[in-house]
């Protein structure tokens, strides 16, 4: 995330003489929907409106991310599915050398940097990022770099008993404006397929994109929370787009497999009006 670029996108045929050289901020091109015309807080802040959220409820659901990130991480939870990052390089025939370079006086780095001691009085005096709005800095999920990698199989083809068993997955259209209420679509598609009722899902992780989008998704749905991002979630661990919905399943499989619970969904929206979600199985579950 901190490399997206700072983009022209008007100067393929040069500059003329005394015109403004525009820029773009890349990673805010793709947090902002042209066809709602609005950014992607701004459709949290629709469903705050929808669903009756207030401020104190948003930063209420951020304190409780960070408490329980850092209660995880100080347990040792997320060591596990954690690779340590060093400087390395990796060499392969007929290829350049490629490499990872850390920031100066940095060794290595074995656990997510974002996750804070925090307290009610310092996200309440935080500035929402639309006036008369609930969404701050404090209570949407961080932008912090991040990677995630899985090994996807045939059961038949384990060498070894696998972390979870994928039962089925659903994407749902939203209305661009809301997007941030897909995971309520898509996980209620996914017990209809299943066959499931929700009080038979023993876990939920669902992305923290905002505070007030998983508070509308909680009411939508009627979800119980304790059963929901019970390690904290994005506000606290961050959004690295693209490796977020893995790390959810991730940190899921190992919620199911530690407490010998069943069933469990991942869920997130998706800028641009959609919902995901997949339905897991813990293959070591015993009744």
């Amino acid at each position: 995330m901190s490399r997206n670029p700072i983009a022209a996108y008007e100067h393929r045929s040069g500059f003329r003489l005394g015109a403004s050289v525009g820029f773009k901020d890349f990673l805010w091109e793709a947090l902002f929907d042209p066809a709602a015309g609005v950014d992607m807080i701004g459709t949290a802040e629709n469903l705050a409106r929808e669903y009756g959220l207030s401020r104190e409820a948003a930063d209420a659901w951020a304190l409780r991310s960070h408490q329980r990130a850092l209660a995880a991480q100080l347990a040792g939870w997320f060591d596990e599915e954690i690779a340590t990052v060093r400087d390395e390089s990796f060499e392969a025939e007929d290829c350049l050398s490629r490499g990872i370079g850390l920031p100066r006086g940095v060794s290595q780095v074995d656990r997510d940097s974002h996750p804070r001691p925090t307290e009610s009085a310092a996200l309440a005096r935080l500035r929402a990022v639309h006036a008369g709005g609930v969404q701050t800095a404090g209570n949407s999920c961080a932008v912090v770099d991040g990677a995630a990698a899985a090994l996807v199989c045939r059961y038949s083809a384990c060498s070894r008993p696998p972390l979870a068993r994928l039962l089925m997955a659903t994407a749902i259209g939203v209305p661009p404006k809301t997007m941030g209420i897909g995971p309520a679509p898509a996980i209620r598609l996914l017990l209809e397929r299943s066959g499931l009722r929700l009080e038979q899902i023993d876990r939920f992780e669902i992305n923290e994109a905002q505070a007030a989008q998983v508070l509308a998704v909680i009411q939508a749905l009627e979800l119980d929370p304790q059963r929901l991002n019970v390690n904290g979630g994005s506000i606290a661990l961050g959004h690295p787009l693209a490796a977020t919905g893995l790390r959810l399943v991730q940190t899921l499989a190992r919620q199911l497999r530690r407490d010998n619970l069943r069933y469990g969904i991942a869920a997130a929206c998706i800028g641009g009006g959609q919902g995901m979600a997949l339905m897991i199985e813990n293959p070591a579950f015993n009744t």
